[in-house]
């Protein structure tokens, strides 16, 4: 039989180890208490970024739609630009603009760079090379 000062350790020990468990208990809960926190923080987080990203593709739809509303009123009503002094043909200018989406700064630019290329042209040849260069570009 266990003598009575045996079991008094044994007992201490007991209750040492309690003591051990509800610490790490304690700290558990705590562990867990700000592990939740963080989790509704990042679930708050996540909704919101969500929102954004709803956001983000309405804008995107309505700006492509504005996009290709843009396109089609350039395409069906491409504008006759003066951009050309002189004799060159409309023809081949509103052909021009029609390809570069009526842009007419695009076509002064390219009709400079074909003119510093080949100097001594008449307009309807550079107007006519540019249009040829940018078709070839594209097919």
């Amino acid at each position: 039989m266990q003598t009575l000062t045996d079991l008094k350790k044994k007992l201490l020990e007991v209750r040492e180890i309690q003591s051990q468990l509800d610490k790490k208990k304690a700290v558990l809960v705590e562990t867990k208490r700000q592990l939740d926190k963080q989790m509704k923080e990042l679930l708050q987080k996540q909704s919101e970024l969500e929102k954004l990203m709803a956001r983000t593709r309405q804008k995107e739809l309505q700006l492509q739609s504005q996009i290709e509303l843009n396109r089609t009123e350039v395409q069906s009503d491409a504008p006759e630009v003066d951009y050309l002094p002189g004799a060159a043909s409309k023809n081949l200018q509103n052909e021009l603009l029609a390809l570069l989406s009526g842009n007419g700064n695009i076509a002064t630019r390219l009709l400079k760079h074909q003119q510093k290329l080949n100097p001594g042209r008449s307009l309807d040849w550079y107007l006519e090379k540019v249009i040829y260069d940018l078709k070839r570009d594209r097919y």
